[in-house]
Formats: structure tokens, C-alpha cells, sequence
């Protein structure tokens, strides 16, 4: 998968081929506008601020007390983006942005916008950690309550699309009660399998800044009846016994190599006979396989703010089987092509 200019017509596509500065020129700049801008809409109350019919710029600019010809600059942007039409001097939501960037959207994600505040301030770090080879100060990614709290409504908005399709997917034994999930912030994953399973209950293990603002976001989302919270850290805390079911969702990608491999080694020993571990994760792409935007800027990212990186699904392999898991399993994820799900079993 790639994001890049592309010509609509055969002027522009003439103008791509024999113009080898156009890319150059405009990759480092107008996405940054376009991102911004949609940025933007959310946290400005923009988007909201629409109606059935449409507004014009000056009407949406007089409801929100903005600069209407600013506003309208960053209309056309959205327009061009596919977040906003407009007829004549009209502008409307697209369905794109009615699904997902309103408070009553099906698919909300004005937190995830939100969060992409706080990862500029990360990413203009970036020559540092290509210098030093160091990530960030985990303390510099979020530096506040607030900022845990915009963190834990982001994970929850980009889990809700996925989290019903991987609980279908992951094996869980007969008569199952009891399930670990590693870093689950929300719990809807766990939430979710628990729901298929019953009476298997989830405790999310997460770390203390979290855990507060997590277990309020399980209560709002109603699955605080299958889903509990404990405060800890996986590598250094107890994660208990008895464990049928263990979940590592978007979670590995935090960690280096040994670290992963002792942690697998001491969730074994948690787990009961016949016990799943499920690891829920961005991949990186395979040798020889085409450039991939999202394993390889995802991994990039990480390695920026934690050290470490997304991983093949040989990695998972390995380390599953080095754990001693046996039975493992690579399920096809085809609504998220970039990601991986691997399950092992005792």
C-alpha cells in the first residue's frame, strides 16, 4: 500500500513523467497540509458544525466564530481529500466523514484525531532517533493525564472496526473462564472473545497511567460486565495462573526481540493445558515482498517512540516455538491486510 500524487488526467500524468521535481517538490508538503486540515475540522468543531443541507463557508465560519476565507481554504482541501463535497459555494460531509468523524459516527474516530496531536510532537524527534538510534523518553510521548486519557480513546476508536472479526478468529479451549490481555487498555478485544465464550472473563493487565482512564472507557462501552482491570506491568508483574486464554494485541510492537521471548516464556507458565496465546499485530513486510507504507512507516514509528518495530510473522513463529507452543497458526486477516494474527497453544 502507498499514498502518492496521482494524475487524474493525461495533462497531469504527462506533467508526473517529465517533471521529476513534482514529487519531491509537493511529498514533504501537501500531505502535511491535508493531514492538518483534517486535524483541524475535528478539533475546531468543523465537522459537526454541518447540517443536512450543507453550508456555505461564511455560514460555517459565523457558527464557529472563524475566518470564513481561511475556512474555506481549508474546505477545499477536505474536498480534495474526499472528506467534504461541494456544489457551487455548498459544502457538504461525504459519507466518509458522516461514518467516522462525528460524535454519533458508527465509527468515531475524533479521538484518533486528536491523538495525532501528540505524535507530531513525537515525530518532529525523528532525525534525533535516526541519529542516536535511541526512541524517545517514553515520558515525552505522553506527558499528562489528559494526554493518557486522548491515548485510550484513540486505541479504543481504532480497535472498534476489527475487534468483532479477530475474536471470531482466535481459538479458545472448551470450558475456558479466565483470560489475561497484555497492555488491552479498553478491554474490547477481550470483551469481544469473551462474548463467544462464555463464561470466559478478560483482565486487562496495563500500566497504572492508563489503567484509569481505560477502565472508564469499558464502563461507557458496556463490556465491563466480562471485563476487568488490574494495574502492572507484564514485564516485571505477576501475570497470575490459571490463564486459558492470553491476548498481546498491538502490543509487541513495543517491545526488542529478548524481551518478547522472555515474556512469551513467562506468559506459558501462567497458562493452563490446551491455553491459547493470541498475538494481534501490525506486520512487517516479508523479504522481497513490495514496499508496504503502513508495515514500514509503522515500524518506523515505533522504533521512534519505543525502540522497537513491527515484526514478520517468522518472528512470531520462532518465538512462539522457542516459548514451547505448539499448534501454531497464522489466521488470514483480509480487512486489515497489514496486520497479523497468530495463535499458539500449550
Amino acid at each position: 500500500m502507498k499514498y502518492q500524487l496521482i494524475p487524474e488526467n493525461a495533462l497531469e500524468e504527462k506533467a508526473l513523467k517529465f517533471n521529476i521535481a513534482a514529487r519531491p517538490l509537493f511529498d514533504p508538503f501537501l500531505p502535511v497540509i491535508q493531514a492538518r486540515s483534517l486535524m483541524a475540522g475535528v478539533r475546531l468543531g468543523i465537522f459537526e458544525a454541518f447540517d443536512q443541507e450543507g453550508r456555505t463557508a461564511e455560514c460555517l465560519a459565523q457558527k464557529l466564530s472563524l475566518d470564513s476565507e481561511c475556512l474555506r481554504l481549508l474546505l477545499e482541501v477536505l474536498v480534495c481529500a474526499g472528506y467534504i463535497s461541494r456544489d457551487k459555494d455548498v459544502y457538504s460531509l461525504t459519507e466518509r466523514s458522516k461514518s467516522t468523524l462525528l460524535q454519533s459516527s458508527p465509527i468515531r474516530l475524533t479521538g484518533w484525531m486528536e491523538y495525532n496531536y501528540i505524535h507530531w510532537r513525537v515525530i518532529d524527534k525523528l532525525e534525533d532517533v535516526i541519529k542516536s538510534g535511541k526512541g524517545i523518553d517514553p515520558n515525552f510521548m505522553l506527558r499528562s493525564p489528559a494526554e493518557w486519557a486522548v491515548c485510550q480513546q484513540a486505541m479504543l476508536e481504532t480497535a472498534r472496526p476489527a475487534a468483532r472479526d479477530i475474536a471470531a478468529l482466535v481459538p479458545v479451549k472448551e470450558g475456558a473462564l479466565k483470560m489475561l490481555d497484555i497492555g488491552g487498555s479498553h478491554g474490547l478485544y477481550g470483551a469481544m472473545i469473551c462474548r463467544l465464550h462464555p463464561p470466559l472473563h478478560s483482565e486487562v493487565l496495563e500500566l497504572p497511567e492508563a489503567v484509569e482512564h481505560a477502565r472508564k472507557l469499558a464502563v461507557q462501552e458496556g463490556i465491563d460486565d466480562v471485563v476487568k482491570h488490574r494495574s502492572g506491568d507484564a514485564l516485571t508483574d505477576d501475570l497470575g495462573d490459571g490463564n486459558d486464554l492470553v491476548f498481546l494485541g498491538n502490543i509487541i510492537h513495543h517491545f526488542q526481540p529478548d524481551i518478547i521471548r522472555q515474556l512469551l516464556i513467562r506468559l506459558k507458565t501462567s497458562m493452563t493445558k490446551g491455553g491459547t496465546v493470541a498475538i494481534w499485530e501490525f506486520k512487517y513486510p516479508d523479504p522481497g515482498s513490495s514496499a508496504d507504507i503502513i508495515g514500514n512507516g509503522l515500524s518506523l514509528f515505533f522504533r521512534l517512540t519505543s525502540n522497537a518495530r513491527c515484526y514478520r510473522a517468522d518472528d512470531y513463529i520462532e518465538w512462539l516455538k522457542q516459548a514451547g507452543f505448539g499448534d501454531i497458526t497464522i489466521q488470514p486477516t483480509p480487512l486489515a491486510p497489514s496486520n497479523i494474527l497468530i495463535t499458539g497453544r500449550i
